[in-house]
């Protein structure tokens, strides 16, 4: 059975035991869990103490702190919220919830905790803290834009259980297009591991042939050199379980000899200082040196973890290193800097970074230059960047593919950010695009409100979902890849399921899909969890609109967007976007002006009940690239004004700034 499955069947079999207990026994119950370091069942058991006894705080804080440490960020910024004011009580929750937010990907929501926890802080260090803080904004104008400014020609892969599991996987090393190195720490312990590509899926991982025996501790964060004649790697305590960022690490070497490689050498104490960590170790060689980069807390950094140095020449057997050099204060930052990679071709340096302006905490960076002569380092975009953290890029010998390491969300294949995999990047596929439209069979009307699934089809007849995606019109639209056979599922509720094959093996065609009309029928499961008698909304006094849909008023969230309106629009659970394209004083729903609009999206209306205003607004769309997307079309259209606005939970939070 798969692990996640055990571990709902077990958080579920742990729940009533958790709600027949008093606030007490939970409390601490939850401390002697933490204590041990499993932190989702103590956060569990600290939520459902506060849930009996609300008035204390600090046990929905600790719950926070016990999702943040296993990079829940949902549920911490769900526990954060209840005391993200209370920065007195619970020193920098604030800040901890304004991060939770951005690394869910709730970027304006996230800019404006920022904003409130920085004009509400008087404690100390608030210069420093200024500092963070507009570091951190910046990194969340840069998630709104970013969307926009992806690089379409990078395909993400998931490698698969060949390679990931469910425990954290990390420190990947591509010996080449067919053969990977990486770390795993599945079964709490971590170890290095190489797996092969065999025609396009990864064989089941083993300990590398003839690799010296570590008795003691984590061996981990392999790389080798480009002459394929030592690994450098890292031995660390083994005083707790695995945690990839905080277990203190040393930086150990093996040699190539003979049949297998020789037993490790610790390097020289001024590398691995006493009570530091030493980690990540990188080899590149340049100019008959060799350059070895790795992370370090040492002192004389910046602050955190830092990108440090040093060099040997290439020659020589022994391991006489110059002493360790800092980057410098272009790299580092009062943040941590981690997973050097030097790219011997480019000169570029790539490394992950908190301390830079981020999309989610921990993103991809790249500089270019020598030892501590670097140019400013620009954030490396999106799809290698995502909301989560995002660290240990490299690319293959051929550098026709590259690696990251991400706890990002990923389709059906990875559905928590709990754990860090690996992934696959390619780059030069060609873009194919799949487009269709969507009928009533018996009417010959197009649909509105569909949901439709897109399946990857294997050669043994197996499949993987890779996307479920709501459209408010009839007609859909996916990226494709080539030489691949898919299936398309469409639903639509009140009517049967349809579904068609294809596969995208046509040199000349850029376009496949097909119309689908869809029979009447038993209604299908609803993918479209509408709300309905949702507290946050009230309903007036006028319960039905013209077209009988149950008319609400709502007051907008967000401080630049508080008035109150009434709608008959569809709520939505969770965030979705709308698209507005101005406000009228005369509104009519026979405008001709707005016709231009209407295959863009549903039309909706929003009376500003202080005014005469009415907003008219498209949507609705579940990702900000679509509405970003439905924004430019619509500004070509004759809207120049138009922006998107973020709703969540059905009540609208406020206009999506781009800058």
């Amino acid at each position: 059975m798969n692990r996640n499955i055990l571990l709902v069947l077990a958080i579920c079999a742990f729940a009533p035991g958790l709600n027949a207990q008093s606030a007490k026994k939970l409390e601490k119950s939850a401390d002697e869990l933490y204590e041990q370091g499993k932190y989702a069942e103590a956060a569990q058991a600290y939520e459902t103490a506060w849930q009996k006894k609300k008035k204390k705080t600090e046990l929905i804080f600790k719950a926070g702190e016990a999702y943040y440490s296993i990079k829940d960020y949902r549920k911490a910024a769900e526990c954060y919220q209840h005391v993200r004011g209370k920065n007195d009580e619970f020193p920098l929750v604030g800040l901890k919830y304004a991060r939770s937010l951005k690394q869910d990907g709730q970027y304006d929501k996230a800019k404006t905790e920022f904003k409130n926890f920085m004009d509400g802080y008087t404690g100390e260090n608030k210069a420093i803290l200024e500092d963070i803080i507009q570091t951190e904004i910046r990194g969340c104008d840069l998630g709104t834009r970013l969307p926009v400014l992806a690089d379409r020609s990078i395909e993400v892969q998931f490698p698969g259980t060949g390679v990931n599991s469910d425990d954290a996987e990390f420190a990947p090393y591509p010996v080449s297009d067919d053969e990977l190195y990486f770390s795993s720490a599945i079964g709490g312990k971590a170890r290095i591991y190489v797996s092969t590509r065999q025609a396009n899926r990864w064989s089941k991982a083993s300990i590398p042939a003839n690799f010296p025996v570590v008795s003691n501790g984590h061996f981990c964060n392999a790389s080798m050199t480009p002459d394929g004649e030592r690994i450098y790697f890292t031995v660390c305590n083994a005083e707790k379980g695995w945690n990839d960022l905080s277990t203190r690490c040393e930086i150990f070497v093996t040699k190539k000899g003979g049949t297998g490689w020789s037993q490790p050498e610790r390097l020289p104490d001024y590398v691995n200082l006493k009570g530091m960590t030493a980690t990540h170790p990188f080899a590149a060689h340049v100019n008959g040196q060799e350059l070895l980069y790795f992370a370090s807390n040492r002192e004389g950094g910046r602050g955190g973890m830092d990108i440090w140095y040093v060099v040997r020449d290439l020659g020589l057997e022994d391991n006489d290193f110059t002493f360790p050099v800092n980057a410098g204060p272009v790299v580092n930052t009062l943040g941590d800097e981690i997973t050097p990679w030097f790219d011997a071709e480019s000169g570029n340096l790539y490394f992950a970074s908190n301390g830079h302006a981020s999309i989610g905490g921990f993103d991809i960076f790249r500089t270019q230059g020598s030892e501590v002569n670097w140019s400013v380092p620009e954030n490396a975009g999106l799809p290698i960047n995502s909301s989560a953290d995002d660290y240990f890029y490299v690319k293959s010998p051929s550098q026709n593919t590259a690696f990251v390491v991400s706890n990002r969300i990923f389709g059906g294949e990875k559905t928590t950010t709990r754990n860090s995999d690996i992934f696959e990047l390619s780059s030069g596929s060609k873009r194919l695009a799949l487009k269709g439209n969507v009928y009533d069979k018996a009417t010959g009307d197009q649909l509105s409100n569909i949901t439709v699934m897109l399946y990857q089809v294997f050669d043994d007849g197996t499949d993987n979902l890779l996307v479920n995606k709501n459209f408010s019109t009839g007609n859909y639209t996916f990226e494709l890849l080539a030489n691949r056979r898919f299936r398309v599922e469409v639903q639509s509720e009140g009517y049967e399921t349809a579904s068609y094959e294809f596969a995208t093996d046509d040199p000349n065609n850029f376009t496949y899909g097909q119309p689908v009309f869809l029979n009447g029928g038993t209604p299908p499961p609803s993918t479209d969890p509408v709300i309905k008698d949702d507290p946050i909304v009230m309903p007036n006094n006028d319960p039905k609109g013209q077209d009988g849909a149950t008319t609400y008023t709502a007051r907008g969230t967000s401080p630049d967007d508080n008035l109150e309106y009434s709608s008959t629009a569809p709520r939505h659970k969770g965030i979705y976007y709308k698209v507005q394209a101005g406000a009228l004083k005369r509104y009519s729903a026979d405008r001709r002006d707005l016709k231009p609009l209407e295959d863009l999206g549903r039309l909706d209306t929003e009376k500003i009940v202080s005014s005469k205003l009415t907003r008219v607004m498209v949507g609705d769309f579940f990702t900000k690239e679509e509405a970003l997307r439905a924004m430019k079309a619509m500004q070509d259209r004759g809207f120049p004004e138009a922006f998107v606005v973020q709703y969540e939970n059905g009540v609208r939070y406020g206009k999506v700034t781009l800058e």
